[in-house]
């Protein structure tokens, strides 16, 4: 469960709970005496109050005094008069004594909240002792009205104010067994009887008596509105009748909660079901969001301010953040922002006095017994957290105060990459001043923190903090875009700042000059910055890793410079070079190099770079030759196409080619027989271009067409 403050100048502490009014004489002379529990009067009472859940609240008291101071010497003492307190608000204040009732007279007090009903009686002489019985009715102030007393359906609320020296005092509280109770103080034991449970005390507050403020309520009598936020239900609980609440909590969720996504940087995580309206805020002093059971509690009061810091706890709670002031000042800075901007009233605190009689260091601000005087410290403390945490960030706009609580919320180090969790935590107050400084770039936050939060142990770290941030400075400057190795990025966010100095020496400029040259000669190279030796120099945490860089980032410069080369060297050129290094797959070799490289293998690297190198020169000669030797070989068959048909050409007509093709056509030969071989039938005619045999139309055979060549042979 987390608090949030609400306002309490509506009540304040009683003034004089326990007063007696006494009376001693001297020969007859009345003198009046303080109400001092050493005074010689005995004070004893009872206090029952009982609440049934639907009318005014009835009181009954009995308290019996007893006149303890013997005569002293000629001094006699008697009381003849005693008040008690009421509320302000009582009505049908009554006193009897003996069966006889006492005329009854209302006086005010310094607290505005407070009367002392007194009655007269005749002298109580030494010895002698009186009991007087009171009651009276409660019957409560409207809500939001400037009393803090109220009585309604389902709920009660009021001050239970009663006399009595330490440890002669019992109050009890009876109401149904429906009615939750809560109270500013945690003496009251509860007791069941039937449907009636009843909050019995017999210790007292303080030496005067029983001094509390107590809430009842029954959840069962309270009205409910159902409201839709992003697809979330929520269920607004309010006083019987009060739809001005009700309706002024559903108007400021609806627009507000897309502002406070904004304001915290993240969605709304959901982890919420009800808003309910009490009156216990009131009594205890704070409001509060219970994540056990997803409710959040504000009081009657129309404060969006108020509304939205109880919000802003579902992300803003010590399960993410270490120190009070930090998410106490946070819920608050974001509560008033959002409020402004949905137009909602809010009630921003003001700056208190820092050497006020309650003011504390924020570092020392712990959680607080209220009942041991701790409630003007806790008054101070929240000012003084809203006045921190305005100085901090308050300037910052809605995309950089989003970022940064974002940041804070998942415990990221400001010596880390936004978004990195290399050294993650719970942020505390530490952790937050260096991510304003360095993520939000606020200046004077240093000034701010030793003001508000810084104890004596702080301010000793602030001034170790400043000489080793501006180290630090140097070195992160030298390294370029890298980050710091990790082992001084963890000292520094843990505020150790003997082991950064540490490791600051162990690392060396030269390590973080050499880190932001091989930066600097991947760019000239046209080359990524080797992942693997980024991420060891990154990644260094020890002496021996420190000590390694010495001699890997100086290599990597060469390396990088090599692979540079060979990349330069495996383009250009012109169409031969690029057939030459096609042919030598230079560009494999090339590939091998830089693989080598961000793997952090440099001896491979280099290898690989110088070979690419040598084939890249070796591949403009290899194109032009392999060009020449191409061209060779394309005349050759050239030639060779030549000879073959000159060859052919030089054949007599009408013979067959030696291999068998017709010398006219290119088509094979029907048959090779020499055509002097042949002798045609006679009157057949012959013909220069092709053989003929058999009848025409039969299989094999074509007639043929007389020829202007065809000769007559003779037969014989």
């Amino acid at each position: 469960m987390v608090a949030g403050r609400v306002r309490r100048a509506r009540w304040t502490a009683r003034a004089g709970s326990g007063v007696a009014l006494v009376c001693a004489v001297l020969l007859g002379v009345p003198t009046v005496a303080t109400a001092d529990p050493g005074d010689g009067l005995s004070e004893t009472s009872r206090t029952r109050y009982e609440v049934d859940g639907s009318g005014p609240v009835r009181v009954t008291v009995t308290t019996t005094i007893r006149n303890e101071q013997p005569a002293s010497g000629m001094y006699v003492y008697y009381w003849d008069a005693y008040g008690i307190p009421v509320p302000a608000s009582a009505t049908d204040v009554t006193a009897t004594s003996g069966g006889t009732t006492l005329p009854v007279t209302i006086e005010p007090t310094e607290d505005p909240s407070t009367r002392i009903a007194g009655v007269s009686f005749s002298p109580l002489n030494y010895g002698r002792e009186r009991t007087v019985e009171w009651s009276y009715t409660i019957p409560g102030e409207p809500i939001r009205s400037e009393g803090y007393t109220r009585v309604g359906p389902g709920y009660a609320t009021f001050a239970v104010n009663a006399a009595g020296d330490p440890g002669q005092v019992t109050v009890e509280i009876a109401t149904p067994t429906s009615m939750d109770f809560d109270s500013t103080w945690d003496g009251f034991t509860p007791i069941l009887d039937g449907e009636t449970r009843t909050h019995r005390a017999t210790e007292s507050t303080d030496d005067y008596g029983t001094w509390a403020f107590v809430s009842l309520r029954d959840p069962e009598q309270a009205d409910e509105t159902s409201v839709d936020i992003g697809g979330n239900e929520l269920v607004l609980e309010s006083f019987p009748g009060d739809t001005e609440w009700s309706g002024f909590v559903e108007e400021q969720v609806v627009a507000g909660m897309p502002v406070l996504e904004r304001a915290v940087g993240m969605p709304w995580p959901g982890s919420l079901e009800r808003i309910r309206e009490d009156v216990s805020p009131g009594v205890l002093g704070y409001a509060w969001f219970d994540s056990g059971s997803w409710e959040i509690v504000i009081p009657e009061d129309l404060d969006a301010g108020l509304l939205f810091h109880e919000l802003s706890h579902a992300w803003l709670a010590g399960d993410r953040f270490a120190d009070r002031w930090v998410y106490e000042g946070l819920a608050e800075v974001v509560g008033q922002r959002v409020a402004a901007e949905t137009g909602g009233p809010a009630e921003p605190r003001p700056a208190p006095a820092r050497d006020a009689a309650d003011a504390l260091p924020l570092a020392a601000w712990q959680e607080v017994d209220l009942d041991d005087g701790g409630g003007a410290a806790e008054e101070y403390a929240y000012a003084a957290a809203w006045t921190a945490m305005s100085e901090l960030v308050g300037g910052l706009d809605e995309d950089a105060l989003g970022g940064l609580v974002a940041a804070a919320y998942a415990g990221e180090s400001a010596y880390d990459e936004p978004g990195a969790l290399d050294h993650p935590g719970v942020t505390d107050g530490r952790r937050l001043l260096d991510l304003v400084e360095v993520r939000g770039g606020v200046t004077g936050a240093e000034a701010t923190y030793r003001t508000w939060v810084a104890d004596d142990a702080e301010a000793a770290l602030l001034d170790a903090r400043a000489p080793a941030r501006e180290a630090y400075a140097v070195l992160d400057e030298a390294d370029g875009a890298w980050s710091p190795p990790s082992g001084l990025r963890a000292a520094m966010t843990d505020w150790a700042f003997d082991d950064a100095e540490a490791a600051r020496a162990a690392i060396g400029t030269d390590a973080a000059a050499a880190a932001g040259q091989v930066q600097e000669a991947a760019r000239a190279a046209g080359l990524p910055d080797p992942a693997a030796v980024r991420e060891q120099y990154e990644g260094a945490a020890s002496a021996e890793e420190y000590a390694v860089l010495a001699t890997v980032l100086p290599r990597t410069v060469e390396v990088v410079g090599s692979v540079g080369d060979a990349v330069a060297a495996a383009s250009g050129g012109g169409p031969l070079a690029d057939l030459g290094r096609l042919l030598l797959d230079v560009d494999g070799s090339v590939a091998d190099a830089r693989a080598a490289l961000d793997a952090g293998r440099l001896d491979d690297a280099a290898t690989a770079a110088d070979d690419a190198s040598s084939r890249a020169a070796a591949a403009p000669w290899l194109g032009t030759g392999s060009v020449l030797l191409v061209l060779v070989a394309l005349a050759g068959v050239v030639v060779l196409l030549v000879r073959r048909r000159a060859r052919r050409r030089t054949q007599p007509e009408g013979v067959p080619a030696v291999d068998g093709a017709r010398p006219d056509d290119g088509t094979p030969a029907a048959d090779a027989t020499p055509v002097a071989d042949v002798t045609p039938a006679e009157g057949a005619p012959t013909g220069g271009d092709e053989p003929t045999s058999g009848e025409e139309g039969s299989p094999g055979q074509r007639p043929s067409a007389p020829s202007e060549r065809a000769t007559s042979v003779p037969s014989t």
